[in-house]
């Protein structure tokens, strides 16, 4: 299974669309798409700003939004530390 990243990376390679263009037209920092592309998500403002980015992101490039942030909060599930 791919990571969010690698979904989104491969998305957008796949229609030839370079990262700045994303970060000019979601007005989205580069280097934060670089850090969703890497799965960095730690270095990014936490809660609901990384699921608008990878929202964003994804709607700009043409990956249902929906799906990707399914994946998002399953991977939040496994990774958040038990109380």
């Amino acid at each position: 299974m791919q990571t969010i990243g690698s979904c989104l990376k491969s998305g957008r390679e796949a229609r030839n669309i370079r990262l700045s263009e994303v970060a000019q037209s979601t007005k989205i920092s580069k280097w934060y798409l670089d850090c969703l592309e890497k799965d960095e998500f730690d270095k990014i403002p936490g809660g609901p700003y990384i699921k608008g980015y990878i929202a964003s992101y994804a709607s700009y490039i043409g990956i249902e939004e929906e799906e990707i942030l399914k994946q998002y909060d399953s991977c939040l599930l496994y990774t958040s530390p038990s109380p």
